[in-house]
């Protein structure tokens, strides 16, 4: 049996104890590996900044072979189109019947990705409470229980 330093060895074999769970773990295990995982990308976000010397010349970096001007307007456009989602998104009018409405519209014009990624958007969008002031529930991992930090750590999790 492997242990470690954090965690104390358990023997599911003796008498009176029942096997551990693996949803008992399942938590803190996956919160170590997006722990891991973020600053890995830390860490490559920080290495690609390095290889090109400035923040302004990051989006060539994506296409180094495309032309740096063609670069630099599609990154702008993406930009651009980010900050209007979000402005967007915070609208009480973006029920889950108007994104379907756009969804549809999408389909009709031949935009089959486009609109199948609006259709998950419409799928997770709840219409909020009545007496609540934004209008939509938010995702649904807003509903997950709150981790309780100092077990996490005590198990040796990255709170």
């Amino acid at each position: 049996m492997t242990t470690t330093p954090n965690l104390p060895a358990s023997d599911s074999t003796a008498p009176g104890t029942r096997p551990q769970d693996p949803a008992d773990g399942d938590g803190l295990l996956a919160g170590r590996c997006e722990t891991s995982g973020e600053y890995l990308a830390g860490v490559i976000a920080a290495g690609m900044l390095d290889h090109v010397g400035r923040p302004d010349r990051l989006p060539e970096l994506l296409w180094p072979d495309a032309d740096p001007a063609v670069v630099r307007a599609v990154w702008e456009a993406g930009l651009a189109t980010g900050y209007r989602a979000g402005k967007l998104a915070a609208r009480p009018e973006w029920t889950g019947d108007g994104l379907n409405r756009l969804r549809a519209a999408l389909y009709e014009a031949g935009y089959r990705g486009m609109g199948r990624l609006t259709a998950r958007s419409a799928a997770v969008h709840q219409p909020h409470p009545a007496g609540t002031a934004s209008g939509a529930v938010g995702h649904p991992a807003d509903r997950e229980a709150p981790v309780d930090r100092a077990s996490v750590r005590q198990m040796g999790g990255q709170p």
